[in-house]
């Protein structure tokens, strides 16, 4: 064992404590510049899908930092690490340094299968991979590992990481319906398994709200099932109010790095919040609760108000993160500056934040905010039908769309677009929604597989991520209903069945999470074969 790659593994219980302290968990047009990099004293390249074929003449290791704007510990990053003049100094003599923000490019993001933001990859001069770690070193800490890989990369050599963990998957050679029906019943069955009996949340580690699996839970199997569901949900988002919930403005914060939801990281995201909302509400119908309702209140007050631009007349996505705000009382707050709502409205973002508050609105029926609502449609089908193609984000600053979507954009504007036609009874939206699913079976429908690829990620990147968006696709071309071709419903049935094996990965999921994040793309997944079996199977019958 090489020197270098001893003192690396021997630096992973290190690495692991910060990834505890300094991870936040966790897309010719004009090219929009990443949030922030030009003052660094580290010399940054711009990032873009072919920076790495660019730059291999020096013949120069690489240094890929991945960044987000909400992210607290990126800043403290950079302000506490990077700013060190021996770091900068040692990065721009050896290494090519890359930039990448995590939102706009997201599909890099997967494409290296990252956790959290910061997070850092290292490839080997001829761009192939060497070690990648989640979470914030200081200084010398720092040094230490930049100087060790620097004297220890090559073509093809790795060193020992902390890796996502990588689904193994073989999509199924043809429909099997009790593939199709098992599958759910083993969802169910592992995450109830795993709620934390006395601190409540999934897993016995980081704990967060996630709603779509929860909705899902309270929704589907047996009566049995959903009482169970019920038991747990409730004492988990009582826990949630407890500890990562702002009782001054409202909002829950992004997720709490211990088991007991004590160190909360404190961004605010518009989707998880208006997720959150509908789930407090429909707990709410089920067992009336004045706590739930009061918090569900708060933070719709505090999406339509905080996060919602009425000069743009759209929702907005992100909250970033402040360590000493939101322990001050509501008089102290008005005497400082609220924490920055980011400029930057990413359409998948807004596309999944509206999906939520449409139903939302179904339990309050307010007028406020289904003009919101529709605004918000209205500035997505502006960029839709004007643009020759979906763009990836709004600058609100300069009024501009920025860089192609991916195929996370198209899959969520499909699927909104076809609830706001069945909610509002509108056949326009309908059309919005075929429009944009042209578009993305000529962009991403592979025809071998019988599945939309991302193409940065390729069909077998991140196959829980495809699942997702393949999911979102089919629920949304299933209710299209009678306008959907032939060749369309053939679409639906190829993927679903390409992904009707991914029970079988399931199980090696539930033995190690850590971060349960990954429920919410089995669950849209799920939600599809839930409407496909409504249509299909009594139609075979």
């Amino acid at each position: 064992m090489s020197k270098s790659f001893s003192l690396i593994s021997n630096r992973r219980k290190d690495i692991v404590r910060w990834v505890a302290l300094g991870v936040c968990l966790t897309g010719l047009v004009p090219v929009g510049l990443a949030y922030e990099h030009n003052a660094s004293l580290v010399h940054f390249e711009e990032y873009s899908d072919n920076v790495i074929a660019q730059t291999q003449e020096s013949g120069k290791p690489y240094f890929l930092l991945f960044s987000a704007e909400w992210c607290h510990w990126c800043h403290e990053f950079s302000q506490q690490t990077l700013t060190q003049k021996d770091v900068a100094d040692y990065l721009n003599q050896h290494f090519t340094n890359v930039f990448i923000d995590v939102d706009i490019h997201d599909t890099t993001y997967v494409k290296y299968r990252a956790l959290g933001v910061p997070f850092t990859v290292f490839l080997n001069p001829d761009g192939s991979l060497y070690y990648k770690y989640g979470g914030t070193l200081y200084g010398d800490d720092f040094l230490d590992v930049i100087k060790e890989v620097s004297a220890s990369v090559g073509p093809g050599k790795t060193a020992f990481g902390i890796e996502t963990r990588v689904v193994s998957y073989e999509p199924s050679p043809g429909l099997s319906i009790d593939n199709l029906l098992n599958f759910p019943v083993a969802f169910r069955r592992g995450v109830l398994d795993n709620f934390d009996s006395e601190e409540y949340g999934l897993g016995r580690e980081q704990k967060s709200i996630l709603p779509r699996t929860f909705l899902y839970l309270l929704e589907s199997g047996t009566d049995d099932d959903q009482k169970e569901a019920l038991g747990w949900l409730t004492k988990t988002m009582e826990r949630a109010i407890e500890t990562i919930y702002d009782p001054v403005e409202g909002g829950f914060f992004r997720y709490a790095e211990t088991r007991d939801w004590r160190v909360p990281h404190y961004e605010k995201f518009s989707d998880l919040n208006a997720g959150t909302v509908l789930l407090l509400y429909r707990l709410n119908e089920i067992k009336p609760s004045p706590r739930f309702i009061e918090a569900a209140d708060t933070t719709l007050r505090y999406l339509t108000s905080t996060l919602y631009d009425s000069d743009l007349g759209c929702f907005l996505n992100f909250q970033v993160a402040d360590t000493n705000y939101y322990f001050f009382n509501e008089k102290r707050r008005k005497a400082v500056n609220p924490p920055k709502v980011m400029d930057k409205i990413f359409s998948d973002r807004l596309a999944a934040t509206l999906n939520y508050l449409i139903e939302v609105n179904e339990y309050v029926n307010d007028a406020k905010l289904e003009e919101q609502i529709i605004r918000s449609l209205d500035f997505l089908e502006q960029m839709i039908l004007q643009g020759q193609e979906i763009r990836r984000y709004f600058s609100a600053p300069e009024h501009l769309w920025y860089e192609p979507g991916g195929l996370s954009d198209y899959a969520h504007l499909v699927h909104l677009f076809i609830r706001a036609a069945s909610h509002f009874e509108n056949l326009h939206y309908a059309d919005v929604a075929s429009t944009v699913l042209h578009t993305s079976i000529l962009k991403f429908y592979d025809k071998n597989n019988g599945v939309f690829v991302e193409p940065v990620v390729g069909s077998n990147g991140n196959v829980e991520y495809l699942m997702a968006l393949n999911g979102l696709l089919a629920q949304a071309m299933i209710g299209l209903g009678d306008r959907l071709d032939e060749k369309g419903q053939s679409i639906i049935e190829r993927v679903i069945t390409y992904y009707s094996l991914m029970g079988e990965a399931l199980e090696d999921r539930f033995w190690d999470a850590v971060d349960w994040h990954f429920t919410e793309n089995y669950v849209v997944y799920l939600a599809a074969i839930d409407q496909f079996a409504a249509t299909e199977f009594s139609s075979r019958d």
